[in-house]
């Protein structure tokens, strides 16, 4: 008798284990997640990508699209829905270009900082692209918006750039940015064709722009950053490829500079 009572709690337990186990990703899969490597090891900061899980079903997805051939940008798209099923990620929607999309995703660990994944199917215009790599994410846990808004005046500290002159950067809430540089006669010159417009997901911060001053690059184009701010102080840093990590360093001001 004793052997049939122990057998069915173990029964028990065991199926209550699973229930309980599958009700844990659906749970733990809602946030915002921030890709940061890539078969353990660290991701270039300007493939980064966001995915927010919302309790209703719906994903927000956040990464960097090629336009055409001389024109990129950071989209955020929130036409995707979501489902989780045992350890399977779900997830159908309608990309930045239009095309359909329909991903399969196998979360092979999670839990409240962290999930490893890997990819089963992903679909595009029912065009399979099979994807071996292993994907880690981090939850975002804290908005620094607050303390990001505001005129920022610094420079690039990464030995041997050519960028060697200060800059202004003025940042509001409406998540719009105004640039300045400095020409050759020393005048100061807000840049009318900046288009700016900046994401912040936790520490990574993207910013959209045009024309860039520094290479000369026309067209549409984003960059990628993580940052980190100390009081006044911020420095951005940026892992690109060849383990090439770029720098910026600078403190917030009162004002922007008075333009010419």
């Amino acid at each position: 008798m004793k052997k049939i009572f122990y057998y069915g709690l173990m029964i028990f337990a065991l199926l209550f284990g699973c229930k309980e186990s599958e009700s844990d990703y659906a749970e733990l899969i809602v946030g915002k997640w921030l890709y940061t490597h890539v078969n353990g090891q660290p991701a270039l900061t300007n493939e980064s990508s966001y995915c927010e899980y919302r309790a209703d079903g719906r994903e927000l997805y956040a990464s960097g699209f090629k336009l055409d051939e001389y024109n990129k940008t950071w989209i955020e798209s929130n036409q995707f829905t979501y489902r989780v099923a045992g350890n399977i990620l779900s997830i159908e929607g309608t990309d930045a270009n239009g095309k359909q999309n329909e991903i399969e995703i196998v979360i092979q660990t999670i839990d409240e900082k962290q999930t490893t994944q890997t990819t089963q199917k992903y679909l595009v215009d029912n065009t399979d692209f099979p994807d071996s790599n292993t994907y880690s994410y981090n939850l975002i846990s804290t908005d620094f918006s607050s303390q990001f808004i505001g005129c920022w005046y610094g420079k690039c500290t990464t030995p041997g750039s050519s960028d060697t002159n200060y800059h202004y950067w003025e940042y509001f809430s409406d998540w719009t940015y105004n640039y300045y540089f400095e020409d050759n006669q020393g005048h100061w010159i807000k840049k009318s064709d900046n288009e700016g417009r900046y994401f912040l997901y936790g520490n990574l911060f993207v910013s959209n722009y045009s024309n860039d001053l520094v290479t000369g690059g026309k067209g549409k184009t984003f960059e990628c950053w993580n940052f980190e701010i100390d009081g006044n102080n911020m420095t951005w840093s940026a892992l690109q490829e060849n383990d090439l990590i770029e720098s910026y360093q600078m403190t917030k001001v009162t004002n922007p500079p008075q333009v010419d």
